[in-house]
């Protein structure tokens, strides 16, 4: 009689324990299935989107006006054949910060690279390029952009159909977002406008 208990205690022992064993496994594996997910959502999120523009208008603030200096150099050399603009804020003197916008401004038919700090010209530099062919006119101007505009203000600026977007990995910009669009590539952080280039436009 004491025998036919213990070997159904063993019995009852060994089902405990594959039981358990199966328990451990499948744990085990909603672990692994959770991460590749995990891993997967994080891989989608940090994955380049392209994005189709629905219709909108936003009302732009703040627009910008070419200074002074600005309008005498489009006066002698016209619009640029490619443009940069960079947004920043710099510590003052005083102890404040002051809103800073650094462009450059080239033409590379002409051989001259035009700089800019809060509209006034700061230098004038040779370009040399071999064989720059014919290029076109660009579809965007300096003064479309103006400081921390959003990402709706640039896409009407702009008049933007389709971008690609790419996060920025937060090691280099933490909330930061790359946009690139037909002849125009633009960064924003916490959608506010830190830098946007126009590129030039080569006839085929």
């Amino acid at each position: 009689m004491n025998q036919t208990n213990a070997t159904g205690t063993k019995k009852k022992r060994g089902w405990a324990f594959f039981g358990l064993g199966c328990g451990c496994l499948i744990f085990v594996i909603i672990i692994i299935v959770g991460i590749y997910l995990y891993a997967g959502w994080l891989g989608y999120k940090e994955a380049p989107m392209i994005v189709e523009v629905q219709e909108s208008s936003p009302q732009l603030h703040d627009p910008y006006a070419l200074s002074p200096a600005q309008e005498e150099e489009l006066f002698s050399y016209g619009y640029p054949e490619a443009f940069t603009i960079l947004f920043y804020e710099e510590e003052t003197t005083a102890g404040g910060v002051a809103p800073v916008r650094l462009e450059t401004w080239d033409y590379y038919t002409q051989g001259i690279g035009l700089t800019f700090i809060n509209g006034e010209l700061i230098a004038e530099d040779p370009i040399e390029v071999d064989d720059i062919g014919t290029l076109d006119p660009l579809p965007y101007y300096p003064e479309q952009f103006s400081a921390f505009m959003s990402l709706e203000e640039v896409i009407a600026a702009a008049g933007i159909d389709t971008y690609v977007e790419i996060p920025l990995d937060k090691e280099f910009l933490e909330g930061g977002i790359s946009y690139f669009a037909n002849s125009l590539t633009f960064g924003l952080k916490d959608d506010e406008l830190l830098y946007i280039e126009a590129l030039a436009l080569t006839t085929e």
